[in-house]
């Protein structure tokens, strides 16, 4: 049987459903849709990633898995660092740490750091590199090449650097970008969970308006 396919559309509103459904805030569930859907474009897990960021978000407060502060290391009071709140300070503050780069320690699905690096390229008009074990990505702003073995999208990170892309930082071999993703189901089911949370509960005026005229007395 075929594994049912969604669009990248359908990926970022599950997504942003999802993050929100978590807890996290209007703005960073925005943040969590358009990162799933940036990673599904090329080719990547984004709905694995972004799944287990938002369950490691569900076993503690998501304030103490973001970054304590903009000095290096990164780090979180919870001892590990949410990619979402370490992303959206990564793009937010490119030009603070542009010179020197960035180290981030205990990064939990570092996978989902790559938009962020993207709109960090962006806004330095320069390709940003990410390297972690057995990981290089480099990011132009809009492509994406990965040197080395694709990153699991559930697998941390002990260590993580950031940093502006010296002179021979070209991407030679994009990731081939696709317009739908086929997620894991277990992975679209807890998203699909989290989601479930944000729909306002049904109420007995919504319950008789739903019940149409069936209740009406038309005699």
């Amino acid at each position: 049987m075929t594994p049912p396919t969604f669009s990248l559309g359908e990926v970022e509103a599950m997504a942003r459903k999802a993050a929100r459904g978590a807890g996290l805030s209007w703005g960073m569930a925005e943040e969590a849709g358009w990162a799933a859907r940036w990673l599904c474009a090329a080719g990547l897990d984004g709905c694995a990633a972004l799944a287990t960021a938002l369950a490691a978000l569900e076993l503690s407060d998501p304030a103490a898995r973001a970054p304590a502060g903009l000095g290096s290391p990164w780090r979180a009071p919870s001892g590990e660092l949410c990619a979402l709140h370490a992303g959206a300070l990564l793009s937010d503050a490119a030009t603070f740490w542009a010179e020197e780069g960035v180290e981030m320690e205990a990064v939990a699905a570092p996978l989902l750091l790559l938009p962020f690096a993207a709109g960090a390229a962006r806004c330095l008009r320069r390709p940003v590199a990410l390297r972690w074990p057995e990981t290089e990505a480099l990011t132009d702003g809009t492509a994406l090449e990965l040197r080395g073995p694709p990153p699991a999208p559930a697998a941390a990170a002990s260590r993580l650097r950031v940093a502006v892309a010296g002179p021979a930082g070209r991407i030679a071999t994009p990731c081939r970008r696709r317009t739908r993703a086929a997620p894991d189901g277990d992975d679209w089911a807890f998203l699909e969970a989290l989601a479930a949370r944000t729909y306002a509960p049904a109420t007995e005026a919504s319950r008789l308006k739903g019940a149409g005229a069936g209740l009406s007395d038309n005699d």
